[in-house]
């Protein structure tokens, strides 16, 4: 129907199916692509991993086509603009409308990294804010397969990535990255959000590149001083220099978010509270104005504060049991690749291939670790929702469990019910450990699942 985007992939056109009255994207990579013989099989691979990222804060990939030698991703037409003109328009966004958009982008990030996919390029341009509000990432793997034509481009002299969103890491050892890389695009995302420009701009993208790697992280605040310190401390974290000493993974980002939004809540209440207390001590020394005019304005706005606490208490609950199930579904994943490894290892032992059974054991060390750590962030979750009410947890729960038979999921519901049964453990005094986890799991499906 129209071209509604151009970029360094390609052009995007905005198309209509022949058959149903709904719209689509479409995305006509770059011809220059397709010219490496090992495109079209890295094409289809890439193209199928997006199309599992069914997220509601990712852009869903809905079909992936060759023609004539040129490739085309078909995505879901989403109504809004892109996050990097809301900021352009805007300047700097107000911290507490950037605690609600960045968490549906750190919650879409944290799916796709669970699915193994690192995005690569992320920045505002790549997120869209639809006509609701809701944050939605685009261009999964797009930039995983411009990866792998890096070395082709680079040669023909055409720019791979957004100098001003790159980590150090993927400038200085480009095939090494991981989802620390996206962590800390992020984190210049965050910045950009907060103070309306990069930390790091130049007339040249040499000029950038260094910056990223040698000069220190501007701090905020300087640039916008209603950033609470909290805020700033994140937005550093993010931006370390070394992988190490960032987020490790958007989970453990999405909780210092959700921090701060919990601290102010917290704060909501204590002027709900003072308000209370200013009426009863006014009320002793007025108390015949009060007889010929009762204070209904008072009462009412005491009333909505009252609720909107309750539905920023229930929006949390949901938040977190949605975080903690998709944690749930990766440890249980993890759970059947460790003991699908520790097979493949006894079966290298076996047949005596040493190169092979050292291969598995070192995947089988990374699952244990990703285990550990996934149960870390789990057992947070679970705090955190035995902190709040356990009627609106158990509202919440059942909420979610709705909203996931709607979508017929089917096993993320039993993933739903799991995490519920721990979390009633949990207020009973009981943690969850690695070998009550995997015993769960095992029930999540049938054992040969």
């Amino acid at each position: 129907m129209s071209q509604i985007g151009e970029g360094g992939m390609g052009v995007v056109y905005l198309a209509e199916h022949v058959e149903l009255p709904k719209r689509f994207a479409i995305k006509s990579l770059s011809k220059a692509l397709s010219r490496d013989p090992n495109f079209r099989k890295r094409f289809y691979e890439e193209a199928q991993k997006q199309a599992l990222l069914d997220d509601p804060n990712i852009v869903q990939v809905t079909d992936f086509f060759e023609q004539e030698g040129q490739f085309f991703l078909v995505m879901e037409y989403v109504d809004g603009q892109d996050l990097s003109h809301v900021i352009k328009s805007r300047g700097k966004l107000p911290q507490s409308e950037v605690v609600a958009i960045f968490q549906d982008i750190l919650k879409g990030l944290g799916f796709a990294h669970e699915k193994g996919i690192v995005h690569r390029d992320m920045k505002p341009s790549n997120v869209l804010i639809d006509r609701g509000g809701r944050a939605r990432i685009m261009d999964f793997g797009i930039a995983i397969l411009k990866g792998a034509a890096e070395k082709r481009l680079t040669a023909a002299g055409a720019p791979i990535g957004s100098p001003w969103y790159m980590s150090p890491e993927q400038i200085e050892r480009p095939h090494e990255v991981d989802q620390r890389t996206d962590i800390y695009a992020l984190g210049i995302v965050l910045y950009e959000m907060l103070t309306g420009n990069v930390p790091f701009d130049g007339e040249t993208d040499f000029s950038v590149h260094y910056q990223q790697v040698k000069s220190p992280v501007p701090d905020p605040r300087q640039k916008n001083s209603e950033i609470s310190e909290e805020m700033a401390q994140i937005v550093l974290k993010a931006m370390a220099k070394d992988p190490a000493e960032r987020f490790q993974d958007c989970g453990e980002f999405l909780q210092s978010i959700r921090a701060i939004e919990k601290g102010k809540i917290g704060a909501k209440s204590k002027i709900v509270i003072g308000s209370l207390v200013a009426m009863i001590i006014a009320s002793v020394g007025t108390i015949v104005y009060l007889s010929m005019k009762p204070p209904e304005v008072s009462i009412v706005e005491t009333v909505i504060g009252e609720e909107k606490l309750i539905e920023a208490e229930r929006k949390t609950a949901f938040n977190l049991i949605q975080s903690g199930a998709e944690k749930a579904w990766f440890t249980c994943t993890q759970f059947k690749q460790l003991k699908l490894k520790e097979r493949g290892s006894q079966t290298a032992k076996l047949i005596g291939d040493t190169n092979l059974e050292e291969q598995i054991k070192k995947q089988i060390q990374d699952h244990r670790k990703n285990i550990d750590h996934a149960l870390t962030e789990y057992s947070g979750f679970l705090v955190q929702l035995a902190d709040a009410k356990n009627e609106i947890v158990t509202q919440q729960f059942d909420e979610y469990t709705r909203a996931l038979g709607q979508k017929e999921s089917f096993e993320q519901i039993q993933i739903a019910r799991l995490m519920k049964r721990h979390y009633e453990r949990y207020r009973g005094g009981n943690n969850v450990n690695a070998g009550t986890m995997d015993k769960d799991c095992e029930n999540v499906g049938g054992k040969g699942t």
